[in-house]
């Protein structure tokens, strides 16, 4: 229905653009269930390839970018999503996901900040990686969808944060869609990644120096949104938490709006969780500790294949479980308000108590 109305002709564009966005939401819901389903229903076991670091840059002094080809190319990989993030697992066994800058499904583009402190996976790539290793790569995802009804694209990154964002900066000016880049970095003389390729964007960028003592005002930026905007951001927690307070304040939609997150908050009190499998028809009742995730619990448990999951910082939903019961303090972006009654995102939420649970 939302579609017909959307080509009723005769209805005004901001009325019209409405219901394009309620279709874009369903199809971009129904996209990221393919990507863990086949057509059966039944879900996929993640696929592995290898892939060979065939060149390592450092762009600042906390980030660094990596060139990964395939050792045997899919000749029917296609193109690669905008907005997409990879899957990695290294060789000594820890598994992260990362934003693909650029490139192909056969040969991409990561950007990687050495993370403060580290969990393992950035000080790995940052010390320890050479070219010539071998890394594995499971599934490349993406929950970031163009929003081809809005007037305007405003982008609001900070630090590493402009990953997620810069193939989609570069191919909406190579379309002429009105966009706008709001940057905030430690130091503009030494920490901006991929200068280059952000100095080509010129005049649709607006960087803000902290070294300088220039500071994003974001409430600005959401009270100046032009009309019909779409927004998107990504950067450090306390930016996100103020763009999430100010798209809640003028009451933004939250398919005007994508949060990108490139960390996650996972710890909390321990709780239990009652687990019932569908495929073993049988619950289980597991504990999670203060500095452990659910998702980490249920895979130690359940293993990899029974408990699929992609970003692990809550932004594509792809590790979302059945919520059968019990309160859940609810992180991450990816499930819609209405969702989260019986639904939690089991790489960053938290149960409360006791929760029940359906994988």
């Amino acid at each position: 229905m939302n579609e017909e109305l959307a080509a009723i002709s005769d209805m005004g564009d901001e009325s019209r653009k409405a219901f394009e966005r309620r279709v874009e939401k369903l199809k971009s819901k129904q996209r990221r269930a393919a990507a863990v389903l086949n057509q059966n229903g039944d879900e996929v076991k993640e696929k592995w390839r290898d892939f060979r670091i065939v060149e390592k840059k450092i762009e600042t002094p906390r980030i660094s970018s990596f060139i990964l080809e395939a050792l045997h190319p899919d000749p029917e990989a296609g193109e690669m999503q905008l907005g997409a993030h990879a899957r990695l697992r290294l060789p000594n066994g820890l598994q992260r996901s990362y934003s693909i800058v650029s490139g192909t499904p056969n040969r991409f583009e990561l950007g990687i900040a050495l993370e403060e402190p580290s969990r393992g996976g950035s000080s790995y790539l940052h010390s320890t990686a050479q070219i010539g290793d071998i890394v594995q790569i499971g599934r490349v995802t993406t929950d970031v969808k163009p929003a081809g009804s809005a007037s305007n694209h405003v982008f609001i990154a900070g630090g590493i944060g402009i990953t997620a964002f810069l193939s989609m900066l570069e191919m909406y000016r190579k379309i002429h869609w009105e966009s706008t880049l709001h940057y905030g970095v430690r130091d503009a003389s030494s920490d901006v990644p991929f200068r280059s390729r952000i100095e080509a964007l010129s005049d649709s960028v607006k960087m803000y120096d902290r070294a300088k003592g220039q500071r994003m005002d974001i409430a600005a930026i959401f009270s100046g949104l032009p009309w019909n905007s779409h927004v998107y951001v990504c950067g450090p927690q306390r930016m996100m938490d103020e763009a999430i307070r100010e798209a809640k304040a003028r009451g933004l939609g939250e398919d005007e709006v994508h949060f990108e997150a490139f960390g996650a908050d996972t710890s909390g009190d321990p709780f239990e969780v009652e687990v019932t499998s569908a495929r073993e028809k049988s619950s289980t009742v597991l504990k999670v500790g203060a500095e452990e995730t659910l998702l980490e619990v249920l895979k130690r448990h359940f293993g990899d294949d029974d408990v699929p999951s992609s970003c692990e910082v809550g932004n594509c939903g792809t590790c979302k479980v059945v919520l059968k019961s019990g309160r859940v303090d609810h992180r991450g972006t990816s499930l819609m308000e209405e969702e989260r009654k019986d639904a939690m995102l089991s790489c960053v939420s938290r149960g409360i108590g006791k929760i029940a649970i359906e994988i």
